[in-house]
C-alpha cells in the first residue's frame, strides 16, 4: 500500500511541476508579446503622429487654394501640363514610413493573444483594423485619385483640388483617431503586463 500511495504521489507531484513550468513558460511568451507589441504600438503612434503634421499641412494648402487664399500656389500648379503632387506636398512622400503589424500577427499566430486580457485584446483589434483602414483604404484612395488620367486635366483643377482636400480631410481624421486608438491600447497593454 506504501508503494502504491507513493506512485500515485510521484505521479501527481510530476502533473504539478510540469504544469508550472507550462505556466512559467505561457507567461513568458505573453511578458515577450505584449513588450514587443508595445514597442510596435510607440513605433507606429510616431509615425502616425509625423503623418498627422504632413498631412495637416497638405489639407491646409488644398483649402487655401479652394477657397482662393493661395492663388501662388494655383497658379504655379497651372504652369504643368499635370498635376504636381509634390507642390501640394512640399517635395515630400506623401507616406515615408510604414505602419507594422508584425508583433500583434505574431501573437495571433502563436495563439498567446488568448493570454491577453480582454480589454487589451479589443483595443489592439481596433488600433490594428484601423491601421488596415487608413493604409489600405484612405492612403490608397488618395493615389488612385492621383493616378486617375482625369486628375490630369489641368482644367478641372479645382474639381480635382476638392476631391482631394476631401479625401485629406478624412485621412487627418483618421490619423487624430488612431492617436486615441494607439493611446487606449498602450494603456491597456501595460496594465495587462503588470498582472
Amino acid at each position: 500500500m506504501g508503494e502504491g500511495f507513493l506512485i500515485v504521489f510521484s505521479v501527481l507531484f510530476a502533473l504539478f511541476i510540469n504544469n508550472l513550468a507550462q505556466n512559467y513558460q505561457t507567461k513568458k511568451k505573453k511578458e515577450i508579446a505584449l513588450e514587443s507589441i508595445l514597442k510596435e504600438l510607440y513605433r507606429n503612434s510616431a509615425i502616425v503622429e509625423n503623418w498627422k503634421k504632413h498631412h495637416t499641412e497638405i489639407s491646409e494648402r488644398l483649402q487655401d487654394i479652394i477657397n482662393g487664399k493661395n492663388d501662388s500656389l494655383k497658379n504655379k500648379l497651372l504652369e504643368y501640363e499635370n498635376l504636381e503632387l509634390r507642390f501640394l506636398t512640399d517635395n515630400k512622400s506623401l507616406v515615408d514610413a510604414v505602419l507594422s503589424d508584425t508583433a500583434w500577427e505574431s501573437a495571433k499566430s502563436s495563439g498567446i493573444v488568448s493570454e491577453f486580457d480582454y480589454n487589451t485584446t479589443e483595443s489592439l483589434t481596433a488600433v490594428y483594423n484601423m491601421q488596415n483602414v487608413i493604409t489600405d483604404k484612405t492612403v490608397m484612395k488618395i493615389l488612385d485619385l492621383y493616378f486617375d488620367r482625369n486628375s490630369h486635366d489641368m482644367s478641372d483643377l479645382m474639381s480635382t483640388l476638392y476631391q482631394f482636400g476631401l479625401r485629406f480631410y478624412e485621412l487627418v481624421g483618421q490619423e487624430s483617431l488612431m492617436e486615441q486608438l494607439y493611446g487606449n491600447a498602450i494603456k491597456d497593454l501595460e496594465a495587462d503586463n503588470s498582472k
